[in-house]
């Protein structure tokens, strides 16, 4: 694993009030130990971000000029990448018109500015659109109409839809360079079927949906408090398959910031979460981890609806397992395995869950969307495959080994937080 304190120090950097103190003790870039953590700030999205934080507060002059061209560079790249996938949007929105679909994106561009100031702060690989499940098949023929192909059309969950390409992914590839091919995901609901975690949602989402330009491009986006409580489930939907980006809790940390004294927003986000247990647990959960990530407390309303679900177990794990988790390289940590009875009491299911996640069948992975054309271009995608997996199953592995040595300090911590006196964080 890289190096926590580091990843400590960008943590606070960008929290509610910033400390940059620890940014002049990074590693050079130009070592190993600096690529490694290059390249988680890379993949957790924070790397667009930092560099913003930075200016923004006039703190350049705290980081090393070999960070400042790394970070700049990136900003630069990104934004060229952004604005490409925006016109993408763009067009896409037209073709959805012309065949008479209203689809509304989701995450992505419409975050800003409420989840971020300026859409180049986002690393996005896709495109994601919800849909009226009736307007699926026209959904999909304007997407084919603008080159997109699928496998098989979902009705009952996400179909996703692919750009042909002949390039073969690597470990070497520029995160922030125009995309070699797109995707676009269909849904049909803001959450997808899944036997472990039965969440209610809404499903009027598209009734409340409206207008939005970003960058002169115009489209349909959710509303507000709908784009919040897509933010909150997208993280825990992630946070259940093992791994988040880091951005994902940064930008919810910024709508709070930006809406803090908003009350009728926070009282409608209440009303359109509705009242379930296993909905209040999940933003328990993921107020716990913005609060410990970046110092940003949840507004008193949210605090108030989700005081039942802040069980001490889930208040255990989040003073002393949350941050370790939250910053681990990908492909994620098992230690949030600890919590599955907060959200699937029945212990069937919860097996089933635990199986899925110790002995994992397949992953999603856009490798499988290569199209190659001859013996060489097929040997090279069977390799990329396999170093992915291989990849992922090394880390998976040494994962499974420290398992119980992580039981041990969960079991160590529930016992010293029933201790008479004890005082969790807040």
């Amino acid at each position: 694993m890289t190096d926590a304190s580091p990843k400590r120090a960008v943590l606070a950097a960008l929290s509610h009030e910033p400390d940059f103190s620890g940014l002049l003790r990074l590693p050079s870039p130009e070592t190993r130990a600096g690529c490694n953590f290059l390249r988680w700030l890379d993949q957790s999205g924070l790397a667009p971000s930092l560099m913003w934080q930075l200016e923004k507060h006039g703190a350049t002059p705290r980081m090393s000029r070999t960070w400042r061209d790394a970070l700049g560079g990136r900003q630069t790249r990104n934004f060229e990448r952004s604005r490409d996938m925006l016109n993408e949007v763009g067009r896409i929105d037209t073709a959805f018109r012309s065949f008479a679909v209203v689809a509304a994106l989701l995450k992505g561009f419409s975050l800003c500015p409420d989840f971020c100031d300026h859409p180049s702060l986002r690393h996005q690989a896709d495109l994601d659109f919800l849909v009226d499940p009736e307007s699926l098949r026209p959904a999909a023929e304007a997407l084919r109409s603008c080159g997109y192909v699928a496998p098989h059309l979902n009705e009952t969950g996400e179909t996703c839809f692919f750009t042909p390409s002949k390039h073969i992914p690597s470990s070497r590839d520029d995160l922030y360079a125009l995309q070699w091919h797109r995707q676009v995901d269909l849904h049909i609901s803001i959450w997808e079927p899944c036997p472990w975690l039965p969440v209610e949602v809404p499903q009027d989402c598209l009734d409340f949906a409206r207008p939005q330009n970003t960058l002169g491009v115009d489209y349909l986006s959710l509303s507000l408090e709908d784009k919040f409580l897509v933010q909150v489930l997208h993280v825990f939907w992630h946070s259940f398959r093992s791994w988040i980006r880091l951005s994902w809790l940064l930008e919810t940390a910024t709508f709070i910031d930006n809406h803090r004294e908003n009350l009728i927003l926070w009282n409608r986000i209440i009303k359109r979460a509705a009242s379930a247990k296993l909905t209040k647990s999940i933003f328990a959960f993921v107020l716990g981890l913005v609060s410990r990530l970046f110092n940003t407390p949840a507004p008193s309303g949210l605090t108030s609806w989700t005081a039942t679900a802040m069980t001490p177990s889930l208040h255990t794990w989040l003073d002393n397992f949350a941050i370790d988790w939250a910053i681990s390289d990908w492909p994620g940590s098992l230690s949030n395995l600890f919590l599955t009875a907060e959200f699937i009491p029945d212990p069937d299911l919860r097996l089933q869950y635990w199986r899925s996640r110790l002995l994992p069948r397949k992953s999603h992975s856009s490798i499988g969307s290569v199209a190659t054309a001859g013996t060489r271009e097929f040997l090279q995608l069977q390799a990329a495959r396999l170093s992915y997996v291989a990849h992922r199953a090394a880390v998976h592995m040494k994962d499974i080994v420290a398992l119980p040595w992580q039981q041990f300090r969960w079991k160590r911590a529930l016992e010293s937080s029933r201790r008479p006196g004890f005082e969790p964080n807040c």
